[in-house]
């Protein structure tokens, strides 16, 4: 009679007194009764219910706890504080932080993104002690009215000094130019500083910004070399939709002229390159403006496509002066390696009519 009283006071205790244990989302958690039942055990000190059995540790009632859907959040309205509409935060000033935010996933190929592909950079930088390795082994350009046609290797690393700074070293690498002197060599490589200004403030058609200086060396093949020239550039991104993506830089920096002896050109000459008996220095110290702009459609999650031009050269793909316009995709295979390939054609006469790049891009 003892023995079954028992037994009922356990039923009872876990019928009533039961309670999920927290053990984070999506996993089998135990349940406790939360109360205390004895057990009464003979003389010998030897179970006298069996109810004990069925609290051995591998037998405790456990209940799965599914993770909870999260709701997609509604796009912000574009422009909407201009009419009235909620502000967001501060404008010109990084996001707060959110409270009990997790640190950023990595690797994320996706996130912020690679720079090479399309002609403009975006306003985001890697975060700290992370690094990208960004590289187009198959670039190819025809020639124009004053450069012959060739190929370049061009790269990009980069490092996250912290969550707002990112070092890079940029060049077009192997270089190949044909023509009438063949010339085979390593371009001068750039020593870069992306800094992130703020994010975008979609409310106020407010871009994502960043600032980004670079300096050209003489650290590379002679044929190449144009000497020490600073450029100074800012990035912008600003998100049209979910889907849509607006990425535009502004650039001013020295470039080298040359003058074509025979016809008194002033041009641009490609990657430094000067034919000999044809071209010739004519200004080492020219300041020039640029601006790149891309247009970018998210297809889905693995598949981005864009249209993209530069006025006066793209930071990652300078083919001269003048103007370019061209389309590609963005192409993830995982969270680490990420294609891009884009076909582009000069409109002005002393750029390529065609131009192809085919590279990738990884997430250390």
């Amino acid at each position: 009679m003892l023995a079954r009283t028992s037994i009922l006071l356990v039923v009872v205790g876990v019928l009533s007194g039961s309670m999920r244990c927290a053990a984070g989302d999506g996993q089998w958690v135990a349940v406790s009764t939360g109360a205390e039942v004895p057990i009464p055990v003979d003389g010998a000190g030897q179970d006298d219910s069996p109810i004990l059995a069925a609290m051995d540790d591998d037998a405790l009632p456990f209940h799965f706890e599914p993770p909870p859907d999260a709701p997609e959040q509604p796009d912000r309205p574009l422009g909407s504080a201009w009419f009235g509409g909620e502000p967001g935060p501060p404008i010109f000033a990084p996001a707060p932080p959110a409270s009990g935010k997790d640190s950023r996933v990595w690797p994320n190929i996706a996130e912020p993104g690679p720079d090479m592909g399309d002609f403009p950079n975006s306003a985001f930088t890697l975060p700290k002690g992370r690094a990208y390795v960004e590289f187009s082994p198959v670039t190819l350009f025809t020639a124009d009215s004053q450069n012959p046609q060739g190929y370049i290797a061009p790269y990009l690393l980069r490092y996250g000094v912290t969550d707002d700074v990112e070092f890079r070293i940029f060049g077009n690498g192997l270089t190949h130019l044909g023509g009438p002197a063949p010339t085979t060599g390593f371009s001068p490589l750039n020593l870069d500083l992306k800094v992130h200004l703020w994010n975008d403030r979609r409310e106020w058609l407010v871009p994502a910004m960043s600032l980004e200086v670079f300096l050209l060396t003489k650290w590379g093949s002679s044929p190449f070399i144009a000497g020490w020239e600073p450029s100074l550039n800012l990035n912008f991104d600003l998100p049209i939709t979910k889907k849509i993506n607006l990425e535009w830089t502004f650039g001013y920096g020295g470039v080298q002229q040359a003058i074509n002896i025979d016809t008194r050109e002033i041009f641009i000459p490609r990657f430094n390159f000067l034919i000999p008996g044809i071209h010739r220095s004519f200004n080492l110290n020219f300041n020039q403006f640029s601006a790149q702009w891309a247009i970018e459609y998210r297809v889905n999650g693995q598949l981005d496509i864009f249209l993209h031009g530069f006025h006066n050269g793209a930071i990652l793909l300078n083919l001269g002066a003048g103007e370019m316009i061209g389309a590609g995709a963005f192409y993830k295979f995982n969270s680490r390696v990420i294609a891009f390939g884009s076909v582009n054609s000069g409109l002005t006469p002393n750029l390529p009519d065609f131009a192809a790049q085919l590279g990738f891009a990884v997430a250390l």
